[in-house]
């Protein structure tokens, strides 16, 4: 009985994770694609795009760059 409750609880963790929209996995993930489709999947042309966007990120992508 606890490995079915164990699977089941992962199963309903992973639905949760998927369900769950992109910004709240990456808050900067919205504003890739809106100031820096064009160099995606790139991640250090992404992060160059970004950091020269930074005062047109969203508040919390901001936040990112920050830590």
């Amino acid at each position: 009985m606890n490995l079915k409750l164990s699977l089941a609880g992962a199963a309903l963790a992973l639905v949760t994770l998927a369900a769950a929209p992109a910004s709240a996995r990456n808050p900067c993930h919205d504003d890739a694609f809106k100031f820096c489709r064009a160099v995606i999947p790139d991640h250090a042309r992404i992060q160059h795009c970004l950091e020269r966007n930074m005062f047109h990120l969203t508040r919390a992508c901001q936040a990112e760059f920050k830590r």
